[in-house]
């Protein structure tokens, strides 16, 4: 994964993540994302996420993306 750099704009006294932290889905979420996987809807599949959970774009991505290789996030 790339190194995460601070955007110019973020306070230089402020923490910045390097990566961001793995999100573990609950199971009913869990199994409706893996039916928009095996029906090829990865961006439904985001919303969803991002709809049930209120997670931000990247941390919602990320989880689905996990999911699709076949099982949760890595810790």
């Amino acid at each position: 994964m790339a190194r995460w750099r601070r955007p110019h704009w973020w306070p230089k006294d402020w923490a910045f993540d390097d990566a961001p932290v793995p999100v573990l889905l609950p199971e009913p979420l869990a199994s409706e994302v893996r039916v928009l996987l095996a029906e090829g809807e990865r961006i439904e599949a985001v919303r969803l996420v991002r709809q049930r959970t209120h997670l931000n774009l990247l941390p919602a991505v990320l989880a689905v993306d996990a999911m699709k290789d076949g099982g949760q996030p890595p810790s």
